[in-house]
């Protein structure tokens, strides 16, 4: 079993990319927002008047991301997640996209790990 992670920049991909996960059958996923250092230093200042100004001026640039866990059994569901992940959100790459990755795990406690194929 894998846990996926996918932190994103921009907060309309991820209604999008769960939409997208839903077709590839990833049925399963936790959504919050989170504050990354960087960012949240790029609005930390001395002088308040500056930081509400960048907020306005630039609103795709807030200080939060959405990150988004998900536990998946299959290794070929996280191969069509991470590409579906790049088509719907971009390049991860590229600057102000966010990054995503994969730890494989061994136990998980509260998930449901049965699947149909597996019952005999």
């Amino acid at each position: 079993m894998y846990l996926l992670v996918v932190i994103l920049d921009k907060a309309k991909d991820m209604e999008n990319l769960l939409q997208k996960f839903r077709e590839i059958e990833v049925t399963g996923a936790t959504v919050f927002d989170s504050v990354g250092v960087g960012r949240n230093t790029l609005y930390n200042t001395d002088m308040p008047i500056i930081a509400s100004l960048k907020r306005i001026f630039d609103p795709e640039r807030r200080t939060y991301n959405h990150t988004l866990f998900s536990i998946i059994k299959k290794r070929e569901t996280v191969e069509k997640a991470l590409a579906a992940a790049q088509e719907v959100c971009g390049d991860f790459s590229r600057p102000d996209v966010g990054i995503m990755f994969t730890v494989k795990i061994e136990d998980v406690i509260g998930f449901e790990t049965t699947d149909v194929a597996d019952v005999e």
